[in-house]
């Protein structure tokens, strides 16, 4: 039979997302993959089902196809699909994409073949964790031909699928990500961690660190900013007023890509204080960008940072005073890590994640 891909590129309560529309376009545009997508009529931000359709990209809408609602309506609209246009595999991106597909299979005995891409799971709670990853990967068992897996830190949680789990990066093709030469320096220092001020993302550790390293070096030119919105953010404000470093943290609020952009280049160290990141974009991003990535051991981090020679794993507060105190005294570190990083960038590269995705179509 020959092959021929279902993408679904929308999710729940979302539409059409950026990323998949990005993954969808490289796809068609590599001309190697016979493909079609699947959406439902929302998108995540104006134009993208332009952008597919400017692309010559083939797609089917199917009109609430996110909602949990209307199940053999739905599964009836993707049977039909799959019929008219001779699917061989199909990409799902959640569980209720999962449950329609699966359905499908089994219920008319088509013989597609699932692949089932991990986003995420809940992870800030232990026992949800515990309970979604035991879920998730029951259904992946049973129903799931291939798994697609962002990071090994995911792949390590479901352990229990590694005889059928690929790592495959999220494709990053933005246009700033396309600049050929790195221009940083290592002083002043210039941090930037953008995330959502929730449970988990440990902005305190940072603010801490920079009262510790001005109490140490007495340099007060450091800056630490944090965009972002989120119930703990009045919070993090407090705590930057009551350590006396409302100077050096700075908070600019949500900012849409652009503006995160913009602050990467205009920092030279990118941190990660999250507890946990299923692939985290906040490495990901100024690693692409040839910043020196300061982080956790966690997301797509364990699956490109070498330690000391691209960017710097940290554990506690005291960790990051240590390494700023350095790099305050030594700024050529930085330089040599964010030019490693910006070399080491390739695994990131639309040849590679496709050359993954790929080979994942080709094993099954």
């Amino acid at each position: 039979m020959e092959k021929r891909l279902l993408f679904f590129a929308s999710d729940y309560e979302i539409g059409l997302t950026q990323a998949n529309t990005e993954v969808v376009t490289a796809l068609w545009q590599s001309g190697k993959v016979d493909m079609l997508c699947v959406s439902s009529e929302k998108e995540q931000e104006p134009g993208l089902h332009r952008k597919l359709d400017e692309a010559g990209v083939r797609k089917v809408i199917v009109e609430g196809l996110d909602a949990h609602d209307h199940f053999r309506d739905k599964a009836t609209a993707l049977r039909d699909i799959i019929r008219q246009h001779a699917i061989s595999h199909v990409n799902v991106q959640n569980n209720w994409q999962l449950a329609l597909a699966a359905y499908v299979k089994y219920k008319y005995a088509h013989r597609v073949k699932i692949i089932y891409t991990i986003h995420g799971y809940r992870h800030n709670s232990p026992l949800k964790a515990m309970l979604a990853i035991g879920m998730i990967g029951m259904a992946l068992l049973l129903f799931a031909d291939r798994v697609l897996s962002m990071s090994s830190y995911v792949s390590r949680r479901f352990w229990f699928l590694g005889y059928k789990t690929d790592i495959v990066f999220y494709l990053m093709n933005k246009p700033q990500y396309a600049k050929t030469t790195n221009c940083i320096t290592g002083s002043p220092l210039r941090l930037v961690f953008p995330a959502q001020f929730r449970q988990g993302k440990n902005q305190h550790i940072l603010i801490s660190a920079v009262k510790q390293y001005v109490d140490q070096t007495h340099d007060l030119t450091i800056r630490l900013y944090l965009p972002g919105a989120g119930p703990r953010l009045n919070a993090m404000k407090a705590l930057a007023r009551q350590l006396g470093v409302e100077q050096q943290v700075v908070f600019p609020g949500k900012l849409n890509l652009d503006g995160v952009f913009t602050l990467y280049e205009e920092s030279n160290i990118a941190l990660c204080a999250s507890n946990v990141e299923t692939y985290g974009r906040c490495i990901a991003e100024p690693f692409m960008l040839g910043r020196c990535v300061v982080t956790h051991k966690t997301g797509v981090a364990l699956d490109i940072i070498r330690d000391g020679k691209n960017g710097v794993f940290f554990r506690t507060d005291k960790d990051l005073v240590a390494l700023l105190t350095d790099f305050h005294a030594h700024p050529e570190k930085v330089e040599a890590m964010a030019n490693q990083a910006f070399v080491d960038r390739q695994v990131f590269s639309t040849e590679n994640v496709l050359r993954s995705y790929l080979s994942v179509i080709n094993k099954v």
